[in-house]
């Protein structure tokens, strides 16, 4: 009886140290692509949509999307080479962040909550550098993070 105890607390304790060493592995993974992406600080209010920087060169950005308003917010991203990217809605005071890969052109970001963009929630960004390619599924990807925090928590 007492072998089969530390038989079950030795393979207990392996299955938690495999588990620890795949978190790490993804959080690396995560980690290694936030690493390579430049801030981009957006923020949003009524009605009107702030970037900075202005213009941008080709490249992997993190969009921190702040929501400065009262209303309830969101981001589309589009352009070329870039299927839509959207950023879900941000309530008033809270941030999210989406990473994209921009390929060169003219990109537009606007407020897709009915009324926004027509009031003034619509701008574009240029990017300076080769256009991602249009064939495939575009040259984005997102990887957006918690609505209720500040603190980049990756969520699904």
């Amino acid at each position: 009886m007492r072998r089969n105890r530390h038989t079950i607390g030795v393979v207990a304790a392996a299955a938690a140290v495999s588990l620890a060493l795949a978190g790490a592995a993804v959080a690396a993974v995560v980690g290694h692509r936030a690493a390579h992406a430049t801030k981009v600080a957006v923020t949003e209010s009524e009605y009107k949509i702030a970037v900075a920087p202005a213009s941008l060169k080709a490249g992997t950005y993190a969009f921190v999307v702040h929501n400065k308003g009262k209303l309830t917010h969101a981001l589309d991203i589009g352009g070329p080479g870039l299927a839509t990217v959207k950023v879900p809605a941000i309530a008033p005071g809270k941030t999210r962040t989406v990473t994209v890969k921009l390929g060169g052109g003219t990109f537009t970001l606007w407020c897709p909550i009915p009324g926004h963009a027509a009031l003034g929630m619509k701008r574009t960004l240029t990017v300076a550098g080769t256009p991602a390619s249009s064939g495939g599924g575009g040259g984005g990807y997102g990887s957006t993070t918690d609505p209720g925090t500040d603190s980049g928590a990756a969520w699904g």
